[in-house]
């Protein structure tokens, strides 16, 4: 049987990076560097003045086409979604910083809400959803457990911007068009905030581009927390704390698009589990310690206006922490009872499962089987392919056999090459035919054991520099031995014992079969161990 496989990559992609000079972020953020010092540098009212607007646009601006440049040379086309809503919210910032400047210039005006601040707020929905797409793009592992931490965090950090910041400023004779907005403002900076926390948690590995992306999003909400407070109490001044924050975040985005390491950011990363990491209990802890912290700072002050907001920040964030810890404790569990090589049931749950369903199928008088499945030469592929080669062909077995099995069922790696499926509510007429279904659907289709190469691994989307090995093709069989209760056995270790002895019997007959405790192996099928090159097809 030959093997068609796809064509070797081109070492120089349509889309190569090498289209954008390695050390262009470099050139613009000294570029931007540069404005942002013109910006402080020019005087905040007079004729000059002029020059703080066009540096403020000629950053924001500079960022929107850097972004869409780096989309269209770093990123292939699946991963320039999320890019591309940031540079439309950049945008959306860049009108807003132009709409706030010509009112204070040319009408003289700067109240809050306005029309900017329309333009303004259109940022954070879609930096939220950009970072949604990033996220999936990345195959954020353990997603749920992300969530609940960056919520965890957040809370604590909207209580102390409610409470010192946003409170203080926001009376009963505010307008409710005030007040909306500033809400807003507060509502969306926490969305953002969460979102880039779980982006910063995910655990996945992150290259230079990855940490300028999350400066210009931790610049976001830095700059309303100071924009949206100085709005509400009238001491905000065009080209003051806030704009320069938001000018330092765009130019951090411009050169994550740049980065050479840009298309790392969106490259999807093989699922791992999230570990609870000392600097991540650090700051779980510290986030759960800032309401007692608050209250007690607010009760030696004498103020108890904010006494209802910590309590509910508080009340929220035991439940997010007693999600966290019941997550925790069932990803152990499910770590406990989970083969890390195949992903089937550990020999320990799979005998504690047998033990229940034998008492329980006794009890009411049902059948139960146990087919023990033992890979036929097994140690002839490890001799000839190596131990990493063995590994694969137990992950296809393994995937074939939960093909094959009902939901119900359990599947479990008993041994070395060797697995167990317990079938309850069984008819002792079908055992036959169920064993079949478990070795054909081993042994029907050959498996293909991975390249090697014996040079260092190539980055993804490279073609490695060493020579490639060609695929093998390897055609797998298996022996199986079955028994059921109570025909053969009346209780688990007996089960157990009549399966093993089956298996022997199969084994001994001449493997690829399946025999049946007290019966006689079945003459030899057809099909033996069988190994030969792939054809490269280019």
């Amino acid at each position: 049987m030959t093997v068609r496989l796809p064509p070797r990559p081109s070492r120089t992609p349509p889309d190569s990076p090498s289209a954008v000079p390695p050390r262009s972020w470099v050139w613009y953020l000294v570029g931007g560097l540069g404005l942002l010092a013109l910006f402080c540098a020019a005087p905040s009212s007079g004729p000059l003045s002029v020059l703080r607007t066009i540096a403020s646009l000629l950053v924001s601006s500079s960022a929107v086409v850097a972004v869409l440049i780096g989309a269209r040379l770093r990123q292939h086309p699946p991963a320039r979604p999320p890019w591309l809503l940031f540079a439309a919210a950049e945008a959306a910032a860049a009108l807003g910083g132009v709409l706030l400047h010509g009112a204070r210039h040319l009408l003289d005006r700067q109240g809050f809400p306005g029309l900017w601040d329309v333009a303004l707020l259109a940022q954070y929905p879609l930096l939220v959803v950009g970072i949604a797409m990033l996220g999936r793009r990345r195959g954020a592992a353990d997603g749920l457990t992300n969530i609940l931490d960056s919520l965890t965090i957040t809370v604590a950090g909207a209580l102390v911007a409610w409470i010192y910041l946003v409170a203080p400023r926001l009376s009963t004779e505010q307008t409710l068009l005030v007040r909306l907005p500033a809400l807003a403002y507060a509502v969306l900076s926490l969305a953002v905030l969460a979102a880039g926390l779980r982006l910063l948690l995910n655990g996945r590995p992150r290259a230079a581009s990855y940490y300028l992306l999350l400066g210009y999003l931790a610049a976001v909400p830095a700059a309303a927390v100071l924009y949206v407070p100085r709005q509400l109490d009238g001491t905000y001044q065009v080209g003051g704390p806030a704009e320069i924050i938001g000018m330092a975040g765009a130019l951090l985005l411009g050169a994550a698009a740049l980065h050479p390491s840009a298309g790392d950011v969106t490259a999807g990363r093989p699922r791992t589990g999230t570990v609870l990491s000392v600097p991540r209990l650090l700051a779980l802890t510290a986030a759960a310690l800032v309401a007692p912290v608050v209250l007690t700072v607010q009760s030696l002050r004498g103020q108890t206006d904010g006494l209802v907001v910590v309590a509910v920040s508080s009340g929220a964030m035991f439940v997010l922490i007693i999600f966290r810890m019941a997550g925790l404790v069932a990803d152990q569990h499910q770590a406990a009872i989970t083969d890390g090589l195949t992903g089937v049931h550990t020999r320990r749950h799979l005998e504690g499962e047998l033990s229940a369903s034998v008492d329980r199928a006794l009890r009411h008088g049902s059948r139960l089987g146990l087919f023990l499945i033992d890979v036929d030469h097994f140690k002839a592929i490890n001799d000839r392919f190596g131990h990493p080669s063995g590994d694969d062909v137990l992950v296809e077995v393994a995937r074939r056999l939960r093909a094959a099995t009902r939901p119900g069922d359990v599947l479990g790696r008993y041994g070395g090459e060797e697995f167990a499926v317990v079938v309850t509510d069984l008819r002792e007429a079908d055992l036959a035919a169920v064993g079949e279904r478990l070795r054909r659907q081993v042994g029907t289709e050959p498996i293909r054991i991975s390249a090697r190469t014996s040079g260092e691994p190539a980055a993804a989307g490279q073609v490695p520099d060493g020579p490639v090995q060609d695929d093998q093709i390897v055609t797998v069989t298996v022996s199986v031995g079955v028994a059921v209760v109570p025909t053969h056995a009346a209780d688990a270790a007996g089960l157990v014992a009549a399966a093993d002895s089956a298996l022997y019997a199969a084994k001994a007959g001449g493997r690829d079969r399946v025999t049946i405790s007290g019966q006689p192996a079945p003459p030899a099928a057809e099909g033996q161990l069988a190994v030969r090159a792939a054809s490269r097809t280019v």
